[in-house]
């Protein structure tokens, strides 16, 4: 009796799990189905019918407006161009340095890290003013290089974070093996350690990935002209005067600009999850 009344707990329990599992999906999946539904209303419906309501049919006028009249796709570009050149020197560089702070022997190692780490207790927006005025004195303002060089600064620590939580498990027999046969500590990095890290280079590529095409301060701070303009910058493209909103373009954007990142994370959410655990549970 007592067996089966614990069973029945267990049935109720798991259950209950389930239950919840499904409340928390459908709050998580609600406000991306809203967006999308919202792309494909006509501007009568946004006056006439409830905030919630379903579209009457596909109206395609927001996204061909967006796609073909709009700036967006020049904003998309920018902010495409903005993530490649922050994703290649931070990957490549702070993959380097961990691997160096990790497995080189000099001196000042673990001071080394250290240094790096104390980058994560610097906010962004206390850099900001110094920042602009630096770079107005090099006349990097209102540029591209303006808006990708801090992101590199502030993605560096907690890349290098990772990366050497990961470094450090590495068994140093088979490194040693390899230096032995005669590899160079460069050779060793690109053809030996790279292809072991490859989940942390798909974690950090995703969140560092996802972190610069949803930047907006320095986009904002460090661009005047339109044409620098970033997608999240973009959305202010639809806000007229005295706060009058186009919606359903508006909308459309939004969703054009989480769908990237939707699709990213449905595809190489795995391999988040098992670089978390290998660069972050073992530390």
């Amino acid at each position: 009796m007592e067996e089966y009344s614990g069973l029945k707990k267990s049935r109720l329990g798991r259950s209950a799990l389930y239950v919840l599992a499904v409340l928390v999906l459908i709050i998580m999946v609600y406000p991306f189905f809203y967006t999308m539904m919202s792309a494909f209303k006509t501007p009568e419906e946004f006056v006439s019918k409830a905030q919630y309501a379903l579209p009457d049919g596909l109206y395609l006028g927001n996204i061909r407006y967006v796609l073909l009249e709009s700036n967006i796709p020049r904003y998309f570009l920018n902010s495409l161009t903005v993530m490649v050149c922050v994703l290649v020197p931070v990957l490549l560089f702070g993959s380097m340095a961990a691997f160096a702070i990790c497995k080189l022997q000099f001196k000042g190692q673990k001071l080394m890290l250290s240094y790096f780490l104390m980058g994560l207790m610097i906010p962004l927006q206390v850099c900001l003013i110094p920042l602009y005025l630096t770079f107005g004195k090099l006349h990097l303002t209102d540029s591209l290089v303006g808006v990708i060089l801090p992101q590199i600064a502030f993605d560096f620590p907690f890349t290098i974070y990772l990366f050497a939580n990961f470094f450090k498990f590495l068994p140093d027999e088979v490194l040693e093996s390899a230096v032995l046969d005669g590899c160079s500590p460069f050779r060793v990095y690109a053809v030996i350690v790279t292809p072991m890290a490859k989940n942390i280079f798909l974690t950090l590529a995703t969140m560092d990935g996802i972190f610069c095409w949803n930047e907006f301060v320095f986009a904002y701070t460090f661009t005047s002209s339109k044409k620098l303009q970033t997608v999240t910058l973009g959305l202010r493209d639809f806000v007229g005067m005295y706060g009058a909103t186009d919606w359903g373009r508006t909308f459309t954007t939004i969703f054009l600009t989480i769908l990237p990142t939707f699709i990213l994370y449905f595809f190489l959410g795995k391999y988040m999850l098992a670089g978390m655990t290998d660069g972050a549970v073992k530390g």
